[in-house]
Order: C-alpha cells, then structure tokens, then sequence
C-alpha cells in the first residue's frame, strides 16, 4: 500500500526527480522568436502540443532554456498535466518543464505515466487567475518505478497502440482529402472519369462552373409544393427551459448538427410534451427533411433519418427546416452540395449581423444549388456516400483503439496488468 493505492510488491515508489532530470522553462526575449526558421524550435505551451509531438509554430535565435530530442514536456501553466515528446532539439518557455529520464527509467514509460496522473497534476496547482504548478512540486511527484524492464514492455505496448491511433488519423485525413477533391470534381464535372474531364461542355454560373446541361436554382424552386415548406424555429420568447421534459417529442439544436454528417446525431436532446410540441406542429421536423443552422454557427446542416427512434421532431429558434420536392432534388444531394466550400461560402456571403450572425427565410430561399438530372444526383450521392462510409468506418476504428489505450493505460499503470515478460511489436 502506498500513497498512491496498492501498487505491485517489486515497484518502487520514487519522486520524479529521482528518475529524471528536470529543467524548468524560461521565456527568451520576445525580440528574438521568429517564423523564419532562424534558431532553435520555440515551444511557449499546450496551445503548441499536436497529439504526441509539438507544432512548431514559431523559433527562437537565442534560447534559454534547451529540450533534447526525446526529452518529455510537460505543461506546468494553465491548463496544466499535458505531456508531448520533443521530436528534435527545441527552445521552451515558462509555460513548460523538460524532463530526460536517467538510467534508472525508460523516457517512454515516464510520458505514460504523466498522461496517467493528469489529474493529480492537475490538483497540485494554484493560483487565482490561472494554476500552475512550481518546481517542487514537480521534482517531488510521486512516481511508481517499476522494474526497467517492465517499464519497457509497458512503454512497447502503449507505443503499439498509439502508433495504430495514429495510423488511423493518417488513413482518416486522407480520407477526407480524397472526399474532398472529390466533391469538387463531381460539383464541377459531373460523374465522369477524371480522364473524360476535359471533354464535358460547361458553363460558367454565379456558384462557378458547372456542366452545360445543369440548371442553377435556387432552395425555394425545389422545395415541396406545400405551404411552409421551408420555416423557421418556434423558439424564443415563446418557450423556454421550463417547458423542457426528459422525454417526449425531441428538439433539434445546433448541437444536434455538424457540418460533416449527414444524419444529425442524438447530442443532448431535450423534449416538449406531445401537447406542447402540437402548438408548434408547423415547426415539425419529419424523416427526411434537411434542417439548417440558421443562426450562431451558421453552415451547419443534417437530415432526420429515415430509420430514427422518432417520427416526428420540433425545430428551435436557431434552425429551419426544408421540407423538399423529391421530384426534383433530395435529402441527401443538398447536404452534400451545401457541405461543399462553395456551398458553404454561398451560405456565408449572405449572413447577416455581427455579433451573432443569422441567416433569414428570405436569404434561405435564394440560396443557389446546381440541379443536374435527378439520376445525375443519386450517382454523385452514392460516390460520396462510400466515402463517408470509409471514413465513419476509420473513425469508428479509432475510437475503439482509444478506448483500448486508456483501459490498457490504466489497467498497466496501476499494475492490475502484468506485461514484465511480455514482447510486442508494432504492426
């Protein structure tokens, strides 16, 4: 038993100085950072941490203080506890402490360790305006220590599934990219092979160029024939918190919405009674329409699924609400085209306001989309549907590797997991 729990009978309980040493930051004088390149890499805080390695973002030409490739950073100002690893020989500020582990400790095994105990360090902190944390308290950390061999299994099996996250990220980004510039030849083209390309006759359009035989429209021409088909949320003075029940007809918010997915997700939903949602029935939301921020973080749009838990949601004061003519354009192809820069800039340019930007039912109305043949739409949906399948297929995967790397990180830092013996290699 010790100060930190129950820990494995061969593990040592040391401080951190006793397994490294330890340089605090010092801020070089402000005349002598720069974006040129000139000195050493300059990293000031956690705002210059990426998910294992810093960013450099800025050099110093005459450092303080020096981290080694290697060496472990640690934020010790605001917020306070998060770890990257120097990649190459760098400069750091105050808001930062180096720490080289010696021989009697594996550097890897040190920086899973400090990912693991971000909330003790969190809770040495002080101060009033911002926390930090000071020398002692850092050279004096409890660090269970044990055996070099151990610390390295431990490190080998962490690295293995962290590089395997970081995999992911790579296979996700380009992912992304490839949707990317594939929503700008579709847009663009049409679905044709990128080598027919040149031979397709288009014409230049307010939203730029578009294949010749596609029409330019705007949202009100292909909205349903109904009254209403495109409104705006019933919120504001009219209702408020304390209509809000823990079920009942769902309320879609701007939390609900992303300008990447296609469905909205089920972020925090809050309810009105069925009675109360039918005062506000011409505000309804039903499998298929297109819901759209129109205020605050305005762009962001989704579609209420087919398959959904409900059949029917209210829209709040922030959004609308597009309820189309599937004879002319779909769900699906509209989110797509508004997910789109172009799209996105059409969406912007017209926003109104400054502290809080809107968007009105006028400005919706006349918002311009391509409108190529309807077949033409269910082939540039389905090509962009794959994508995204991929990609939620990989995100999918890299929530399921974090999940594993924080069970394992804890199950091995605590020693519930014994891995002394164990060899792991990256795949």
């Amino acid at each position: 038993m010790t100060e930190l729990g129950l820990l494995p009978q061969e593990w040592e309980l040391v401080r951190l100085e006793d397994a490294a040493d330890i340089s605090m930051g010092q801020s070089p004088p402000s005349s002598t950072y720069n974006s040129e390149g000139k000195g050493l890499p300059f990293f000031q805080g956690k705002a210059d941490f990426g998910d294992v390695y810093p960013v450099t973002r800025k050099w110093c030409s005459a450092p303080a203080k020096i981290a080694e490739k290697d060496d472990i950073l640690l934020s010790v100002r605001a917020p306070i506890g998060d770890v990257n690893i120097a990649e190459e020989r760098s400069c750091f500020g105050r808001g930062l402490t180096a720490i080289r582990a010696n021989h009697k400790a594996e550097g890897k095994y040190l920086f899973y360790r400090l990912i693991f105990s971000k909330e003790l360090l969190e809770s040495k902190g002080t101060g009033t305006t911002f926390k930090e944390i000071n020398k002692a308290s850092v050279v004096n950390f409890p660090l269970p220590l044990p055996p070099l061999p151990e610390q390295k299994a431990i490190a080998r099996v962490l690295s293995t599934i962290q590089k395997a996250i970081e995999t992911q990220n790579k296979i996700i980004a380009a992912a992304r990219e490839l949707k990317k510039s594939l929503m700008h030849h579709l847009f663009t083209y049409g679905p044709v092979p990128l080598a027919e390309a040149e031979k397709v006759p288009l014409k230049e359009t307010e939203i730029g160029s578009v294949p010749a035989h596609w029409e330019v429209v705007n949202l009100d021409s292909v909205k349903a024939l109904q009254k209403g088909a495109i409104v705006s949320g019933p919120f504001g003075s009219n209702i408020g918190k304390r209509f809000f029940m823990p079920s009942g007809v769902p309320v879609i918010r701007g939390n609900n919405l992303t300008k990447g997915r296609l469905h909205f997700i089920d972020n925090g939903f809050v309810y009105l009674t069925e009675e109360k949602a039918s005062e506000f029935s011409y505000c309804e939301a039903i499998p298929g329409d297109v819901v759209f921020t129109a205020a605050g973080t305005i762009g962001q749009l989704g579609i209420v699924p087919q398959d959904g838990h409900f059949r029917k949601y209210i829209i709040s004061n922030k959004q609308m609400r597009i309820r189309l003519n599937t004879e002319l354009t779909f769900p699906d192809f509209i989110f797509y085209w508004f997910t789109t820069p172009t799209g996105q800039n059409e969406i912007i340019s017209e926003r109104r306001g400054t502290s809080i930007p809107v968007i009105n039912l006028s400005i919706l109305r006349n918002l311009l989309m391509p409108l190529p043949p309807i077949s033409i739409q269910h082939e540039i949906v389905l090509m962009l549907s794959k994508v995204d399948n991929k990609i939620e297929a990989e995100e999918k995967r890299k929530v399921s590797l974090q999940a594993l790397f924080k069970t394992m990180l804890h199950q091995l830092m605590t020693g519930k997991v014994r891995v002394k013996d164990l060899e792991v290699t990256a795949t």
